[in-house]
């Protein structure tokens, strides 16, 4: 067994299969992209968690369909906990926003 199958994801590489677009539920893609995929990437959907928490969408090709996922960049994953950590902080008074700051920083 290799490691992208032990992967959860709702993507299925199947090269018999038609490239086919059943989000959220299963997008069935071709195992590799074409050279039409350089360009032609799109998001699809909204952004999903990873196994280790990590954040990431769903790319695929508008051509060939081949699909992946891409998790979110420095910037990107910076702004995201950035935004995580702010709405958090609004429903928290001083005491309690000190104590899970703690907490969420001894988990790094």
């Amino acid at each position: 067994m290799t490691v992208m199958e032990n992967l959860l994801t709702i993507v299925r590489y199947d090269p018999k299969c038609r490239p086919e677009d059943r989000y959220p539920r299963e997008i069935i893609s071709p195992p590799n992209p074409s050279s039409c995929c350089t360009g032609r990437m799109e998001r699809i959907g909204r952004m999903q968690t990873g196994e280790a928490g990590w954040p990431f969408f769903y790319k695929r090709c508008q051509i060939c369909g081949y699909t992946l996922r891409e998790f979110l960049g420095y910037e990107e994953l910076a702004e995201f906990f950035l935004n995580r950590i702010r709405s958090r902080r609004k429903g928290l008074n001083g005491l309690a926003w000190r104590s899970w700051l703690k907490e969420v920083l001894a988990q790094w």
